[in-house]
């Protein structure tokens, strides 16, 4: 079943838990700190893969959890870190977030994005042996993550994409020209999916698309319209089809169709329309007048100044013609893109949703809120800091005052013109401000 819309729920593992520990000396008199750190949440990265072709499964699946880090031992033994999840996409997915932004585009296969990263593991208290604390009995508590919604929009990569109304025969295309069976009949929208198959020329290969029928106002999303529209956006070459059967019927104009689809093209996206195209009149088998099919073709070689083929899929007039000709316009684009020295070559690398520099001011912003008489501080690194503390243990608390002063959030409270003796709130924390 063909599915190019999914919306799913990921969350990266949790961060193990740090171990309080000690082990003690010959003699039994001295003791050590010996707790280890807990270990990494597991990421969870979405990879591209050229064998799959809908997002199906996301329909009967919905969550995706990655595994937690394991907590640290005795002995200074670290936990394991937890395993990635990889969750496996079509090439050609978008990925979006819950507002709509792009945030990555797996447009190849083995490209790959972290879409969630594990939680840190929490320090054991062998980790807080100083000249000040020589005895810590605390440790640190696994960073928790977050889960998040994110949005997946498949386009499907074909190197060209056959566009037309309903019943031009688009579908009995592909076949007579590839190893794709599509469903065919002789009613409207047929092809409810869109199609892909693989042609084969002199040991060269190139993907062709059938789409599902357009109507007028498709941009719009008329008929089963601009849902389908998106799948085209990719491709080297579009193949505008007509259906040649009209032109038995003096009421219908197949000149206007190309028109319609023109402008369905145009309106829908700018360089969708900016595109590669060549025009195919099929059915020719059914027309006796050849003088009516040429001035025809004519007046739609004028119109576009493209290509414009005439062909019957039932019994393969023109097809070779058609392969050849799309199969050389395909290996001319790609040598535009590739042929260069410098054309920068898909890499296959992992992608992190934000950039260092990003990440970093997400973690340096402070946001001050007042509710009531109380002060609410939002700051992304303060906030893991709390939620990482044992606050019922009292030596971890006062570390952890330590490191809140030293941020120096106490000189941005004076400046927000916070008072002395006002409760300030960070996280699970609640403390009265003191200068």
């Amino acid at each position: 079943m063909f599915l190019d819309e999914a919306k799913i729920n990921v969350k990266a593992g949790n961060g193990g838990n740090g171990m309080v520990s000690f082990f003690k000396l010959k003699g039994g008199k001295k003791r050590q700190a010996s707790g280890g750190n807990g270990g990494r949440g597991g990421d969870v990265v979405i990879k591209a893969y050229d064998s799959l072709s809908t997002l199906y499964i996301f329909g009967k699946k919905i969550h995706y959890k990655a595994e937690n880090g394991k907590s640290g031992g005795s002995n200074n033994k670290k936990g394991e870190d937890g395993r990635d999840l990889i969750i496996k996409v079509p090439a050609g997915t978008i990925i979006k977030n819950i507002e709509g932004e792009i945030i990555a585009d797996l447009d190849s296969s083995g490209k790959e994005i972290i879409i969630a990263e594990g939680g840190e593991g929490g320090r054991g208290n062998a980790s807080f042996v100083s000249s000040k604390r020589r005895f810590p009995a605390f440790a640190e508590k696994g960073e928790e993550t977050e889960d998040l919604w994110i949005n997946l929009e498949l386009r499907l990569i074909a190197d060209v994409s056959l566009v037309g109304f309903p019943n031009c025969g688009k579908s009995t295309i592909i076949s007579r020209v590839s190893a794709a069976r599509p469903k065919i009949a002789d009613y409207p929208f047929t092809t409810l999916a869109p199609n892909l198959g693989v042609v084969t020329v002199n040991d060269e290969n190139f993907l062709l698309a059938d789409m599902p029928g357009l109507i007028e106002d498709a941009h719009k999303g008329e008929g089963l319209g601009d849902r389908f529209l998106r799948h085209i956006t990719r491709s080297s070459l579009l193949a505008i089809v007509l259906d040649g059967e009209k032109i038995l019927d003096a009421r219908k104009d197949v000149t206007k169709d190309f028109d319609i689809l023109r402008e369905e093209i145009r309106l829908y996206n700018k360089d969708l329309y900016e595109k590669d195209y060549i025009v195919l009149i099929n059915k020719i088998d059914l027309i006796g007048d050849n003088g009516k099919l040429n001035k025809i073709k004519k007046v739609l070689e004028k119109k576009s100044g493209k290509s414009v083929f005439l062909i019957s899929a039932i019994t393969g007039i023109g097809i070779n013609e058609l392969v050849w000709s799309i199969h050389s316009k395909i290996k001319e684009h790609k040598g535009k893109i590739y042929g260069r020295e410098d054309a920068d070559y898909p890499e296959d690398k992992r992608v992190r949703i934000y950039k260092l520099s990003d990440k970093q001011k997400e973690k340096s912003k402070i946001e001050i809120l007042k509710r009531n008489d109380d002060y609410i501080i939002k700051n992304k690194e303060l906030e893991k800091m709390v939620a990482m503390t044992d606050l019922e243990n009292e030596e971890a608390l006062d570390y952890l005052i330590e490191r809140i002063k030293k941020t120096g959030v106490a000189d941005v409270l004076k400046k927000r013109g916070v008072s002395e003796g006002s409760t300030v709130i960070i996280g699970k924390l609640e403390f009265l401000f003191k200068e």
